[in-house]
């Protein structure tokens, strides 16, 4: 079925299965880790845990970009929500052609890009703009996360370490791979480490826009 035909629901729906099937292999690995038969290394769990994540991330990106691109459409979600868009494409992929013009490629991951895209595309950015801006500082650490696990930059490391200077109040000494970060007990829920936080944040996220 082409994708323009897709609902937002059916959207929103297959997003979240990929991220509780993301979330039961990292449960797994944990589950492999603390077993004394069938172990593996900290440093295999740390890559394990980064490949989890890039992939989460890659699906966040394509379910916002998406349902953006739905609402340019007209299309209702099941709670009768519909933006009222600026566009009048033909199709999903004329809708993403026009937003794109002549842009090299289109960012998703930003939340100040879809931010600025969504109020120039959509009446006051609705749907898209307040989940976005709700959650723009952890959205804006997830995506300087990725960025160095995609890159290993210095652009990118000084933007992980702006991540880790946040969590610990300085930049230690010993600087910890994304892996064994994203393994770290979440601030605000103590009972949580940061990946299953930002598990629960994108579902959270998909209810927010649909």
């Amino acid at each position: 079925m082409p994708i323009f035909r897709r609902k937002i629901s059916v959207v929103t729906r297959d997003f979240n299965s990929e991220i509780s099937r993301l979330d039961r292999f990292d449960s797994e690995n944990q589950r492999k880790f603390s077993s004394s038969i069938d172990s593996f290394s900290k440093n295999q769990l740390h890559f394990l845990t980064e490949s989890i994540f890039f992939r989460a991330f890659r699906s966040y990106e394509k379910v916002v970009r998406d349902i953006f691109l739905l609402y340019c459409l007209g299309k209702r979600s099941d709670s009768g929500k519909k933006a009222s868009s600026y566009l009048k494409p033909k199709s999903f992929l004329h809708a993403e052609t026009l937003i794109k013009s002549q842009l090299r490629f289109l960012d998703w991951g930003d939340p100040d890009i879809v931010i600025e895209r969504a109020e120039t595309y959509l009446k006051d950015g609705y749907p898209i703009k307040l989940p976005l801006s709700s959650n723009r500082e952890t959205l804006q650490d997830f995506r300087k996360i990725r960025n160095h696990i995609a890159h290993d930059s210095k652009e990118s490391f000084d933007g992980y370490k702006s991540v880790l200077r946040k969590y610990y109040g300085t930049v230690p000494l010993s600087v910890p791979c994304p892996g064994e970060f994203l393994l770290n007990n979440d601030r605000a829920d103590p009972s949580k480490y940061k990946l299953q936080v930002y598990f629960e944040l994108l579902k959270d996220m998909t209810v927010g826009f649909s």
